[in-house]
């Protein structure tokens, strides 16, 4: 095929690179939030992360095979002429294409439809995670990691912790305290650290299992934690429909850039017998014959007689001067 314009070949080139990109951004920002959502929750609710974001590795996989693919398959498409054959292919390539994208789309819009879900799924496992902070490890190092890099405390609020059912009651008069891992400190809060190494916050009440010393709210991190995991799936599913859009426009160039390719190629090279027309209008056939055959040329007057010119044969190995294929 001839290319329409000068570097015509280069610009779909770059095209295609251009789409094999945006689906390795997916595949990298998919799996960025992947790992990020599985810090809020349990192995039971990370295998329903894993079930959400499957589609969505598998709709990057597709975009980065298929026009890595798509490349080899246009170099070799370049040297050929514009045949029927060449023309199914593009249009099966080009709706196999559209069918990828419309399989973005609908992960996409699964993402966002199971955006409660999620939130209802961390929201059911960081509340378990509390009630099991002390006969649990594991909920005990999510959490402790959890508040102290994200800067949270809590489920929703501080006010989670004190209401576990294995938390002791704060007396009346210490209405002001807050009883919290102290993970939940604020880092620039030098006084819950020195109490901690010091062994301050000692038992109140008569109590002699207080889990948690007695913090002050401005000492603590009063947000939750789940608003922050809401946010993340807000900001994935942003960034996938940024990309998924990306993707769209880059696609309908290249559709738009072969149907011109392949509208040149009918005007231009006779694809489909369009251009090779004789003084009459008639369409001409394009005959391919051996290469030790001469080419014979017959008149209206040779055909209505019954004289036929005969047809030259010559063998290439003996000819010294002359070549073969004319």
């Amino acid at each position: 095929m001839r290319q329409p314009f000068r570097r015509a070949s280069v610009y779909f080139n770059l095209l295609l690179i251009t789409e094999a990109v945006i689906g390795l951004l997916i595949l990298v920002v998919t799996a960025y939030y992947h790992a990020l959502f599985t810090g809020y929750l349990s192995e039971i609710e990370c295998r329903l992360i894993y079930g959400y974001l499957f589609g969505i590795y598998v709709f990057g996989a597709q975009l980065v095979v298929t026009f890595l693919c798509s490349i080899a398959m246009w170099r070799r498409i370049w040297r050929r002429r514009c045949t029927p054959n060449i023309r199914l292919l593009l249009s099966m390539w080009a709706f196999y294409s559209c069918v990828i994208i419309a399989s973005g789309f609908g992960c996409v819009w699964n993402l966002y439809r199971g955006v409660d879900v999620l939130e209802n799924a961390a929201d059911t496992s960081l509340s378990r995670g509390i009630d099991m902070y002390y006969s649990c490890p594991e909920w005990k190092l999510l959490w402790d990691g959890l508040q102290w890099h994200k800067e949270c405390c809590g489920v929703h609020g501080y006010k989670d912790w004190m209401s576990a059912d294995w938390m002791p009651r704060l007396e009346d008069n210490c209405s002001s305290m807050v009883l919290a891992p102290y993970a939940c400190c604020k880092r620039s809060c030098e006084s819950c650290f020195n109490n901690l190494l010091s062994g301050e916050g000692q038992p109140m009440g008569g109590s002699s299992r207080q889990p948690f010393p007695a913090l002050t709210v401005d000492s603590i991190n009063a947000n939750g934690c789940l608003p922050l995991f809401v946010s993340a799936v807000w900001n994935f599913f942003y960034i996938l429909l940024a990309l998924w859009v990306l993707a769209l426009k880059f696609l309908i160039v290249l559709c738009c850039l072969t149907k011109f390719i392949l509208h040149r190629q009918n005007e231009g090279d006779g694809c489909d017998n369009v251009g090779l027309t004789d003084e009459d209008g008639h369409p001409l056939v394009v005959v391919k014959y051996p290469c030790n055959v001469r080419c014979v040329t017959i008149g209206e007057d040779d055909l209505v007689s019954d004289n036929v010119p005969d047809a030259n044969y010559c063998n290439c190995t003996e000819m010294d001067d002359e070549q073969c294929g004319y």
